[in-house]
Formats: C-alpha cells, sequence, structure tokens
C-alpha cells in the first residue's frame, strides 16, 4: 500500500467514525444519556453526601438517615400487626460494626404476651444475630435502602416527561429486594405485575428525590402507592452511637425477636 493509499484509507475511516457520531444528533455532540443512565447515577452511593429517607405505602413505613463517609445509618420501621391490634415499632443504630435497638409494642392489649423491653437503646451482640439480621444490622456499604437501583433495573420504557421527571413501568417480580407487596398480591396481579407504573424525580444537582410505584387492586389487596423520598442532602444530622447510660445490652427476648 502507497503512502498515499494509506493516507485515503485513514481520511475514509476518519469520515466513517464522525458519521457514526452523527446519528445522535449533532457533529461533535454526544448523544444524551438513557433515562435509566440518569436515574442509576442519580441514586445514593457510597459518595453521597449524608442524607434522610422516608418509604412508605410498602409492606413496612421507613424512615431514616444514611451518612457513607462515617458508615453510619439509622432505620425506624413501623408496622401494623392486625392479628395482635398494635403497631410494632423497631428503630435501628448502626455505626460500622455496631449496632443498637429499641424496640416497642404501641397500643398493645394486655394480656398480649409480649416480652417487657428496655426503652434504652439495646446494645446488640452480632455473634446472637441471625444471618440475615446481622447483615442488615452491620454497615457494609449500605446507601440505597428504598432500593432503587433494583427498581430502575427491573424498568421498562422510561422516558423524561420534563426536565427530572421520569416515567415507566417496573417489573415487581423483578423487584422483589424492594418489598413492595406480598408474594399473594404478587400472584395475584398476574401479567399486570410485569408493568406496574413507575415515576422518578431528579433534583438540580442530579441526585434522585423521590421514586413512586401505583399498584392496580389485585384480589384480596387494595391499591396502593409505594413512595420512597431522598432529602436532606448533606445536611441531615448524621447518626451518632450512645454512650453511658444512655444504652444497656440486649436481653434474650431482643435477639428472639429479631431472629424470629
Amino acid at each position: 500500500m502507497t503512502v498515499l493509499t494509506k493516507r485515503l484509507a485513514a481520511a475514509a475511516a476518519l469520515l466513517i467514525l464522525a458519521g457514526c457520531g452523527q446519528a445522535g444528533g449533532e457533529a461533535g455532540k454526544p448523544a444524551p444519556p438513557k433515562p435509566a443512565d440518569t436515574l442509576k447515577k442519580a441514586v445514593p452511593s457510597t459518595a453521597t453526601d449524608v442524607f434522610h429517607y422516608t418509604i412508605t405505602g410498602g409492606e413496612q413505613t421507613a424512615s431514616g438517615i444514611v451518612d457513607s463517609a462515617k458508615k453510619t445509618l439509622t432505620t425506624e420501621i413501623s408496622q401494623k400487626i392486625a392479628d395482635g391490634g398494635f403497631t410494632l415499632t423497631m428503630k435501628f443504630l448502626v455505626v460500622g460494626g455496631d449496632s443498637w435497638a429499641k424496640i416497642s409494642f404501641g397500643d398493645a392489649p394486655a394480656g398480649a404476651g409480649l416480652p417487657k423491653l428496655p426503652k434504652k437503646w439495646m446494645k446488640l451482640d452480632t455473634k446472637k444475630l441471625g444471618a440475615e439480621a446481622e447483615r442488615e444490622l452491620t454497615y457494609a456499604g449500605q446507601t440505597d435502602p428504598g432500593y432503587l437501583s433494583t427498581l430502575v433495573d427491573a424498568a421498562s420504557g422510561l422516558t423524561e416527561k420534563s426536565s427530572g421527571h421520569f416515567a415507566g413501568t417496573v417489573d415487581l417480580t423483578r423487584a422483589t429486594e424492594a418489598e413492595i407487596v406480598e408474594a399473594a398480591t404478587l400472584t395475584a396481579l398476574g401479567e399486570k405485575a410485569k408493568a406496574v407504573p413507575f415515576e422518578a424525580t431528579v433534583d438540580a444537582q442530579g441526585r434522585i428525590s423521590t421514586a413512586t410505584v401505583r399498584v392496580p387492586a389485585a384480589g384480596q389487596a387494595k391499591a396502593l402507592t409505594y413512595q420512597v423520598t431522598y432529602d436532606q442532602y448533606g445536611s441531615a444530622a448524621s447518626p451518632a452511637a450512645p454512650t453511658g447510660s444512655a444504652q444497656v445490652d440486649a436481653p434474650k427476648a431482643a435477639y428472639d425477636l429479631l431472629n424470629g
């Protein structure tokens, strides 16, 4: 091949590459990111500032704070126990490899047989926790308590309806980790479970603010709206470990509940 032929071949290759680049828009401008990629990038990571979260509408109501820089997090879970006629409230505090809990049975009827637990923070011995409880009650880089990354992975047809507002559908059969509905409801939904309306919003700094899943009624289950909110980025009060008389060792009854 002559030098001229080599130059022509190189020039032709550049023209082809330039033409390929123009397929997504004007020459020299990269194609805009896909909505799913934008949302995945917006989900909190270990580099995200401390933030507050709330989760409503699912199997449990939860709220708390995550501070990845300090490897700390709090979780407060509230669940109505219909058969028992009371509300179970559990608060958890994790600081690195240490964890504490507060458990209460609001409005529990007398004679319900529920254990009497300390009102102070109960220091937990992770060696006494079952595998699942230990995994959830030690810090291991948890940054997405609402499992929004899972929801985005299970989403289809995502489009940006307006600046920072995305919509599509989500396949609940691929997002069971989020615990949005019980297994019986998932079965009752049938094929509808694979295309449930999904929306998400991202703030001006590219951080996810809300995610909403609207589940239709199915079988004995009423329609519900599952929503995750991530807010107070950089301003939420970072959790701190209790000290001195603010804590007590957890009794056996606490471990029985957590491992049950």
